[in-house]
């Protein structure tokens, strides 16, 4: 008998996952891209008040940091997941 085990790796699963931990785990990623060009956030601020996130969301989307650039955009699909 083959037994077929579907390996996923750690960066696939939590694409997959929803919750708090991927949330956090995208954030301080987004953070600390965000400090490597020069930008640093308040992440309670970023938290209570929609238009500071938003103009750092936007500040980002605008990079030239590709690395950057998608972290935003996965920051704020799982945003909008959440919202939901």
């Amino acid at each position: 008998m083959h037994h077929h085990e579907k390996q996923v790796t750690p960066a696939h699963q939590a694409m997959h996952e929803s919750g708090r931990p991927v949330l956090l785990l995208a954030e301080v990623d987004f953070k600390w891209l965000m400090a490597g060009q020069g930008w640093w956030i308040d992440p309670a601020r970023f938290h209570q008040d929609p238009s500071y996130a938003g103009h750092f969301l936007e500040l980002a989307m605008a990079s030239p940091s590709r690395a950057l650039r998608d972290c935003a955009a996965s920051l704020l699909t799982l945003i909008d997941r959440r919202a939901l």
